[in-house]
């Protein structure tokens, strides 16, 4: 028996002919007739009738109908359930960023998941580029957020926002208040910065080097917190990015000059390899969402939805 023979048999004792049941179920009559013949005999008893003017149920025949109409029901409502999940976001879905862009990106993603997305087990963490790729690469990592990443076929990224760096230091510092500084100016100034496996201190050093300008690192610091007492205290700078030092800025906390010619540019990162999902996708959509609206209230660079093929283009 299968749910095809069951669905012949209802229309036609609905119908209680069987050339208008299989015009209803646009099948042909022979097909209809074949396969409520087969149900017959399988079950070992009549379940039609034949009268003149076509079928009535036996007995047997209409309790089967009543018992048939209940499984159908069931079996539809079961089919409706499942297909309403598979479109439903469950499961393990993980995002890694830098810690200045997490402190303004992971709250509202929290709360956005716990509200509208209670199903998927969301893990936030806090990475540096350079970290973070080996994760993508071997699947323990569903998205990231990454700075100018290096070359690599395995990944796929799509572009958020290209933001400058600035040189912030103590609010009221004469150097501070210019409109913007070259970078061969920053040659001789006492700086705070990153470890050397970080990103952004790359970046920010090759830059400096192709301008010819000697940056004088007296001291490496991961520690938020930590930096920004240093930096207050107007014995050192640090060399930022916007989105990092912002609320600071705007809330004069921190003086702060653009850096002409200095750049990096964040991306959302995949595995072009990992299956993917709807708790990843949703992921996605957010997490990118989150960021253009980052950059609108900042008043950073442009974002763009397509994906990067950064395979095959220099840095």
């Amino acid at each position: 028996m299968d749910l095809r023979q069951f669905r012949y048999f209802i229309q036609a004792a609905r119908r209680e002919n069987f050339r208008k049941a299989s015009d209803d179920l646009r099948v042909a009559q022979s097909a209809l007739t074949r396969q409520i013949q087969h149900l017959e005999q399988e079950l070992g008893f009549l379940l039609f009738d034949r009268v003149k003017r076509g079928v009535r149920l036996t007995a047997a025949g209409q309790r089967l109908l009543e018992r048939s109409q209940h499984i159908l029901s069931e079996v539809d409502r079961l089919k409706e359930s499942l297909q309403l999940e598979a479109h439903v976001p469950s499961g393990p879905a993980s995002l890694a960023a830098p810690p200045s862009i997490g402190r303004l990106l992971f709250s509202k993603l929290a709360l956005t998941f716990l509200k509208s997305y209670p199903k998927v087990n969301l893990s936030l963490v806090e990475g540096w580029t350079s970290d973070v790729m080996g994760r993508l690469r071997r699947g323990e990592l569903s998205l990231a957020i990454v700075t100018d990443p290096p070359l690599d076929p395995l990944l796929e990224y799509t572009q958020l926002f290209t933001e400058s760096l600035h040189l912030v230091g103590r609010p009221g510092d004469p150097l501070l208040k210019k409109r913007s500084l070259e970078v061969g100016s920053l040659g001789g100034l006492p700086l705070v910065m990153t470890n050397k496996s970080n990103r952004s201190r790359q970046l920010i050093e090759n830059s400096a080097a192709r301008d010819g300008a000697r940056l004088d690192i007296r001291l490496e610091l991961e520690s938020a917190d930590t930096l920004h007492q240093l930096l207050l205290s107007g014995r050192i700078y640090g060399l930022l990015p916007y989105s990092s030092i912002f609320q600071h800025a705007q809330s004069r906390r921190l003086g702060a000059v653009p850096i002409r010619g200095m750049t990096m540019t964040r991306y959302l990162a995949k595995s072009r390899s990992e299956a993917n999902s709807v708790a990843r996708e949703t992921l996605e959509k957010c997490t990118t969402a989150e960021m253009r609206a980052l950059a609108n209230r900042i008043g950073i660079g442009e974002t763009t939805r397509s994906p990067i093929d950064r395979t095959s283009r220099s840095i």
